[in-house]
């Protein structure tokens, strides 16, 4: 596929997105919200362990491959190659970039320092599209994607609790 009919195909992709699966270095895919800026895919990236987006490595990491999923999210749309490219804080690029993203942000906290912090506390990095598109309908890899849960310290609960307004089954009285 010619590069400008791949970068065609993953933007039509894209915009059916809200967010992405991201993997890199060989590690687990991790979901990442994103955001369009002047036909570039940019994702915030959190660097100092604040409470954004957390995606250690992936400044630093140069490649990325990103899973566009489907609707339901049960499903792979695509998945394509990205560069990784951090933007400088301070620049025109990052002040374009994080204005965008600020306004997709869901759920943030601290408006009025916002910016700031992403300025100190997190990485603003651009996916550019190689050109390499690894998935499309119809053309899936076969590779089993299950993986084992991360560990952690959560349990499951015990028995549920009793439901109000819940028939209680009764059993028959035996004659």
């Amino acid at each position: 596929m010619e590069n400008a009919d791949a970068v065609t195909e993953i933007a039509g992709v894209m915009k059916k997105a809200g967010l992405v699966w991201l993997s890199w270095n060989g590690g687990r895919p991790a979901p990442a919200w994103f955001a369009t800026v002047d036909g570039q895919y940019v994702v915030l990236a959190d660097a100092a362990g604040s409470a954004e987006q957390p995606l250690p490595g992936l400044a630093t990491a140069g490649m990325a491959q990103v899973v566009v999923p489907a609707k339901p999210a049960t499903n792979r749309l695509a998945s394509w190659t990205a560069t990784v490219r951090r933007l400088e804080p301070g620049t025109d690029e990052w002040t374009a970039a994080a204005q965008v993203l600020r306004t997709e942000r869901l759920n943030a906290a601290g408006l009025a320092t916002q910016l700031d912090r992403w300025q100190t506390e997190a990485d603003i990095l651009v996916l550019e599209p190689t050109g390499e598109i690894t998935e499309t309908p119809g053309r899936y890899d076969a590779t089993p994607r299950a993986e084992a849960p991360i560990p952690t310290s959560a349990t499951t609960r015990g028995k549920a609790p009793i439901t109000l307004h819940r028939p209680i089954r009764r059993r028959p009285k035996l004659s």
